[in-house]
This record gives structure tokens, sequence and C-alpha cells, in this order.
């Protein structure tokens, strides 16, 4: 099997995982058994883009970590000198706050994103079955649905990074649990290649791959079979318990809903009046996926910054509905417990 080198500028940390780079040199050598001009292209195309990684684990080392005292012209900058800062934010401010490292390396998240996704596509190129066998690579489907797992990884720590940030740029929310949120971030950011939210946060990981295996039906729009998917299909038991231990009320709930449905508060308001103007018992709800033609990395994506987007909106307007996503909820519950 052909092997991709994993050196890297100056030995700087590599962002690509062991584990990563094997599927790297699995895809390379699948491509290399086809033998034509367009798998070589590719296996260039992919060898350059494993190079531009490496330049950014070299660039993020070049810059202190927020974990980090540092002593600048007499003046010391530490941790909780970041949480003074960045508490007081909001959503305009905070990319201009935040340490240079923690821009650098979420720069190089997105571009760990493309490449994992470029991979998912050129796996998808590749001869399944029978003709896998003829000429002697990898099949498609295995190295895709690979491709596809590490790229909802990359995708998890982005979104979690996105929840953090939500919440610690939300004036409404305490103090202490904005302080927790800094600090969750600058762990984050200070170990931003080795961090990965299955290690560190599973509660969401498993539950966003739980939540792309469920099936939106709607019927009567309480949810009921939605939610048994959810816990059936590997969603963390936990998220919901942080859901039904807490005294929530309907902003939350309806948060909740909107996780399991996919659709915003005000469109099921609207579904609901209409089933009852109408004398219906069930709704259906269109669920359908292309997961042919798009990653599952930009499904889970988008189906979380819409509810984020509509939930800032709604926060800035001073809009009825929820203020922060389900899983922003959920965080805030975790934090809650952090500062007991």
């Amino acid at each position: 099997m052909p092997q991709v080198s994993s050196a890297k500028p100056n030995d700087a940390p590599q962002p690509l995982r062991p584990e990563e780079l094997e599927l790297v040199s699995r895809i390379v050598a699948a491509l290399d058994a086809c033998g034509t001009d367009d798998a070589s292209e590719s296996i260039r195309a992919i060898k350059h883009h494993l190079q531009s990684l490496a330049l950014f684990g070299e660039l993020l080392s070049r810059y202190p970590s927020p974990l980090t005292d540092q002593v600048l012209h007499g003046k010391k900058r530490g941790l909780e000198t970041l949480v003074d800062t960045m508490v007081v934010t909001d959503q305009a401010t905070f990319p201009f706050r935040a340490p240079t490292q923690a821009l650098v390396g979420r720069t190089m998240n997105m571009a760990q994103i493309n490449f994992l996704r470029m991979l998912w596509h050129l796996a998808g190129s590749l001869p399944t079955g029978e003709d896998a066998k003829q000429v002697g690579c990898e099949d498609a489907f295995e190295l895709r649905e690979a491709a596809a797992h590490r790229l909802r990884g990359a995708v998890h720590t982005r979104l979690v990074e996105e929840v953090l940030a939500d919440i610690v740029t939300d004036a409404s929310v305490a103090r202490d649990l904005r302080a927790q949120g800094v600090r969750s971030l600058a762990h984050l950011w200070g170990n931003r290649l080795t961090w990965r939210v299955h290690d560190f946060f599973p509660i969401l990981a498993a539950t966003w791959e739980a939540r792309q295996r469920v099936q939106v039906i709607g019927g009567s729009l309480a949810g009921s079979s939605e939610l048994m998917q959810l816990m059936t299909k590997g969603g963390d038991a936990e998220f919901v318990d942080l859901f039904t231990e807490s005294d929530y009320g309907e902003v939350e709930l309806q948060a909740f809903r909107e996780f399991l449905f996919g659709t915003s508060s005000e469109e099921l308001d609207r579904l609901a009046q209409r089933m009852a103007t109408e004398g219906l018992t069930s709704i259906e709800l269109d669920s359908r996926i292309d997961e042919v033609t798009r990653d599952a990395g930009s499904i889970l994506f988008e189906f979380f910054r819409t509810r984020l987007v509509q939930c800032s909106a709604r926060r800035v307007a001073g809009l009825p509905g929820p203020r922060h996503t389900a899983e922003g909820y959920v965080m805030l519950a975790w934090l809650q417990k952090q500062c007991l």
C-alpha cells in the first residue's frame, strides 16, 4: 500500500491523527490501483493538501497557547485574564478579542473539514464490489463511510466551538457560566491538535451521530417517535437526562423539538395551527436528505447552523422562541455542573 508521508515542516505537530492518516493512505492506495490519469491527479491533490495541512500545524505552534501565562512589558496574561476579556464580548466583537491561536486553529479546522470532504468525494469515485476486486483496491463504499465518519468528527469540533461561543457572547447568561464556557474554549484552543469531541464531550458527539440516523415522521408533533429513534440509534442518554433533570421552561422544550424535527419553532407552531384548523391528528414532515451527492458533514453543519442563526436572531430582536439551540441548553446544564 502506498504510504502518505506525514513529514511536517520543522517537525511541527500534524493536524491529522494517525487513524486519519491511515485512511488517507488507504484512499491513495485505492486510487493508485485504478491507474487512471484522473486517479494520478487526485493523488497529487491529496498530497498537496496534506502538506498544506502540515503547514497549519507549524503556524499553530508559533502562537502562544491561551492556557499558558505570558508576560509582555511587565504585564502578565493568562487564562483568567482571557476569561475577563471574553465574558464581556458579544457576537460582533468575539473574533476580535479571541487569541490568535484560536483564530488560526479555527481556520485549520475548516481546512481539515474541506480535506476530509475531498477524501469523501474521491472515495465515491472508486469502483465497488467485483469491480473493486478486479483492480485490487478496497471497496468504495467502505472507504466513503470511513471518510464520512472522520469528516463528521471534524465538524463536531467546529460545532462545539460554536455552541460555547454562542453561550459566552450571551449577556443574559450568568457570568460564572460564561466564564466556565471560556475556560472550556481555551482548552479546545490550546489542545487543538489532539482535542476531539468524542473524547472530551461525548454527549454531543454520540447524539449528533444518532440524530443523523433519525427519520423524521411528524405525526402529532409530540416527537415521541423521533425521540425513541434518537435513543435506540445511539444517542447519549445524558443528552435527554440533562433536559428532564432540569426545571426547563417552554423555550427550552421548543429548542429540543427543533432538534428532533429539524424545523423551526415558528414553522412547528404553524403546522400545529393547521392541524387544529383542519381537524388533523397527524401530519407528515419531509425529512428526505440527499446523502449520495451531499456529504454527512455538510448536512450536520447546516442542520446545526440553521437553528443557531434562528436562535441568535430571536435573541437580538427580542422575539419569542428558543434563545439557544438544544445543544446550547444541554451545554449550559453541563457548565452548571462544572461550576458546582
